[in-house]
Order: structure tokens, then sequence, then C-alpha cells
């Protein structure tokens, strides 16, 4: 049986169990909040686990006149420099052999 003081001021009686939809987005929305902040907190806790497993090698700023094959022979002397420069290419996720001046390269460690 309803009694008034068992629903909402509407006058309708709410199930046992059953949410208002209002209040049920609102749980929805927090829901994703945490969600979401997890899922950041994870991205982030990634590149410092990452980040800290010692060095991965040198960073240089091409100067006008270098290419890989200068940057390679250089940097790797006991290294075939097609190997090195295909190095360099997946370190800094380069599809070409085109460097231009300016541009900041991670020189992998050997």
């Amino acid at each position: 049986m309803y009694h008034p003081s068992d629903g909402p001021a509407s006058g309708r009686a709410v199930a046992a169990g059953r949410r208002e939809p209002r209040a049920w987005r609102r749980e929805q929305r927090i829901a994703l909040r945490v969600v979401v902040l997890a899922a950041l907190l994870g991205m982030l806790m990634t590149q410092v686990v990452l980040g800290s497993q010692g060095t991965h090698g040198s960073w240089v700023t091409v100067r006008a006149g270098q290419s890989l094959w200068s940057l390679a022979t250089a940097r790797y002397t006991q290294m075939d420099p097609r190997q090195a420069i295909m190095n360099i290419q997946a370190a800094n996720h380069l599809s070409g052999d085109y460097i231009y001046p300016g541009e900041r390269l991670l020189l992998p460690a050997d």
C-alpha cells in the first residue's frame, strides 16, 4: 500500500531497489569520472615506469647539412650505418629519410 512518505513529492511510488532517473544519471556520471581518472592515472604511471628504466640514448638537434647517415656514422662507429639509421628512424617514428634543421631526434643507446 502507498503511503505519502514512501515516494517522491509527486505522489508516485518508487519500487523497492529502483532509483529515480536523475539519481541514476548522477551515479553514472560519477562512475564515468572514476573510470576516466583511473585510466589517466594508469597512463601516467606507465610513462613514469617506462621513463625511469634507465637511459634510452641521447637527444640531438639537427643542424643544417646533417643527414641520418652523418648522424649514424658519427654516433654508431661500431655498427653498420644502415642498421643505425633504421634504429634512429624507429626511435623517432620517422617514415622516411628526411630530417630538418632544428628537429630534435633521439639517438638510441647502442
